[in-house]
């Protein structure tokens, strides 16, 4: 994964404030039907394969469309490495709990850390 710009950090923790409300609904689904235990939000402008829909970008107000998935899903597809895997795990569930978020854009991935 490569390091977003500032410039790119700025403007997505602007965009993303119109999905904090799904993000917690999905985020919960996910835990309390036994998915997993480690949810992972895409967003994404282009069509992915990984995860399934929760939003399309056509249809709300933000500008991105976002999949929900898994951690676990993530490493069976290679998106990240078992070192990944670790410190992910300790963001999503540690002290300060965050979402994880792969933010793909002009076909670069970057995974940010959002607080719940």
């Amino acid at each position: 994964m490569t390091q977003p710009s500032n410039s790119f950090i700025e403007k997505f923790a602007v965009e993303v404030k119109y999905y904090h409300a799904l993000m917690a609904e999905a985020f919960e689904g996910v835990i309390n039907e036994g998915v997993s235990k480690y949810p992972v939000f895409i967003f994404h402008q282009q069509e992915v394969t990984v995860g399934l829909p929760i939003a399309d970008r056509h249809n709300i107000v933000g500008n991105w469309s976002v999949n929900i998935s898994t951690l676990e899903e993530f490493y069976i597809k290679g998106l990240v490495t078992i070192e990944q895997v670790e410190e992910i795990k300790l963001k999503i569930k540690g002290p300060a709990p965050q979402y994880c978020c792969l933010v793909l854009s002009e076909e670069k991935g970057n995974i940010i850390f959002l607080p719940r």
